[in-house]
């Protein structure tokens, strides 16, 4: 309003031929100064917009996460009570069961295809899952000999046999980094999302979205890849990859 007000005094003043040279200049001079406060304030508000949104983001992200665990926390505290109040070894072993279905219901609505089936081929490579360090030690070899279907094979097998082993969100994390080495970025980032949301809390969290901007970053997606970066400095702001994402950010903003 006052930017308006100002151009029609300056329009009146030329009309009435009252204003001297210095007159038009001053009011020139502080229309300039509005328009640039009026285009700061603009960009001010879209900044916290920007912050916002990425607020809320994590927020989803940690509360996903919790609900999935405090849901899986408390099935287990069951089977604890019915093993207490001396239950019979069948029923137990069927509550246990039922348990495993139930977690891994629970991760399938939540991650809506975070890997995608093993390859049929891949998947015979696979050890039988009896031991967790057997199945993680052949997907971490078949990675260094760039076999990446077997790796993923045996990374999904983990997953799937293992829900509950703390390691479950390391093999998450190496389904993403064998769709990064066979270049299908898409499928790369789900996979990293769902160690996001399955497992916020884990170590491979801000691993998996600093390589998620990293995917960006090869698909020269500057603004998503800043915006993950700057989710991880803010989520996760004493990990190992914070100072990784300070470097990256710096190197985007003089693009």
């Amino acid at each position: 309003m006052r930017y308006r007000l100002l151009v029609l005094a300056l329009v009146a003043s030329v009309l009435g031929g009252c204003a001297t040279k210095r007159d038009l200049r001053d009011l020139r001079t502080e229309v300039e100064v509005l328009r640039d406060q009026q285009a700061q304030a603009m960009k001010q508000l879209q900044q916290q917009n920007a912050t916002i949104l990425d607020t809320i983001r994590v927020k989803d992200t940690r509360l996903r996460g919790d609900l999935s665990n405090q849901l899986v926390q408390i099935q287990r505290q069951l089977v604890q009570i019915q093993e207490l109040t001396g239950q019979g070894q069948q029923t137990l072993s069927g509550l246990r069961e039922q348990l495993r279905n139930q977690e891994a219901a629970i991760r399938s609505s939540m991650a809506s295809g975070s890997g995608g089936p093993a390859d049929t081929s891949a998947a015979a490579a696979v050890p039988p899952a009896g031991n967790p360090d057997d199945v993680l030690g052949t997907a971490k070899g078949a990675m260094q000999r760039g076999s990446y279907a077997t790796a993923r094979a045996a990374y999904q097998e983990f997953i799937r046999s293992f829900p509950q082993n703390p390691r479950a969100a390391e093999a998450q994390l190496g389904i993403g980094q064998t769709y990064e080495k066979t270049n299908e970025p898409e499928k790369a980032l789900d996979a990293y999302q769902q160690v996001l949301q399955l497992y916020p809390n884990s170590p491979s969290a801000p691993t998996a979205l600093y390589r998620s901007a990293m995917v960006e970053v090869g698909r020269d997606r500057t603004t998503s890849a800043r915006s993950k970066l700057e989710q991880l400095l803010t989520a996760y702001p004493k990990s190992a990859e914070a100072p990784k994402a300070k470097d990256e950010l710096a190197k985007l903003k003089k693009r």
